[in-house]
């Protein structure tokens, strides 16, 4: 599933896609999910507790919303955020700047499947509703797992598709029909708010999602349902 065309890439669609839209992303968001989005960030949070990670890599990080909710974890966490849209990154800058958190979370535009990091450099790694967005699935988690220090843990939270049947009608409505006239209303690119609810549809089941995790090198794969189905957040250890 491609936002624009069928000619060019996914990844370079996605990175225009997101340039065009990132002055309106966060206010979007917060419209569309009721702010139901703040919730799922700190159940994020709450899965990761345990492995009480001090450096971790947040990819996809987009204008960093969970990587200024990741500085609740401890103190002395820091956040490496990477994202393929340099208007994504420009926005995140700022608001990590009004906040104070220079020294503890650092931003800048880079390439999931590509990464530019060591082997083992991270002790987690997070990526919220980016998945999805990947060129390459696998090649993105094999990434982020080639970063991890040996048993260090990925959290993964995205969008999926309800499983109540009742609710699923409606959610789908809403999906389908609604969100897409408000974020074309508001972003005036139509064309980035069809292609979200499409790239959901997509997506790999839970249980299809979590093979994909295992086949990337990581073991121990849970699935937390969040709102219904709505979300969910994917945990797992590197082996």
């Amino acid at each position: 599933m491609k936002p624009y065309n069928q000619t060019d890439s996914k990844k370079s669609q996605i990175r225009t896609m997101f340039d065009r839209i990132a002055g309106h992303y966060d206010l979007l968001n917060s419209i569309m999910s009721l702010d139901i989005d703040r919730y799922w960030r700190r159940r994020t949070i709450k899965a990761l507790r345990p492995a009480a990670p001090k450096q971790i890599l947040d990819v996809a990080t987009g204008t960093g919303d969970l990587a200024v909710a990741l500085t609740r974890l401890s103190p002395d966490v820091h956040i490496t955020g990477v994202d393929l849209s340099p208007e994504m990154i420009a926005v995140g800058r700022e608001k990590i700047a009004r906040r104070g958190l220079q020294q503890r979370i650092s931003l800048d535009v880079g390439d999931a499947e590509k990464l530019a990091f060591e082997d083992a450099a991270f002790d987690a790694a997070t990526v919220a509703f980016g998945v999805r967005n990947f060129g390459d699935i696998p090649q993105g988690l094999h990434e982020m797992g080639r970063t991890l220090k040996k048993g260090g843990t990925i959290a993964v939270l995205e969008f999926s598709k309800p499983d109540n049947r009742l609710f699923g009608k409606l959610f789908r409505f809403y999906f389908h029909r609604i969100v897409p006239l408000i974020g074309g209303a508001i972003s005036h690119d139509r064309a980035a708010y069809d292609y979200l609810p499409s790239s959901v549809d997509e997506f790999p089941s839970p249980e299809r999602f979590m093979s994909i995790l295992e086949q990337a090198g990581f073991e121990n794969c849970r699935a937390i349902k969040l709102t219904f189905g709505v979300a969910y957040i994917y945990t797992a250890t590197k082996r």
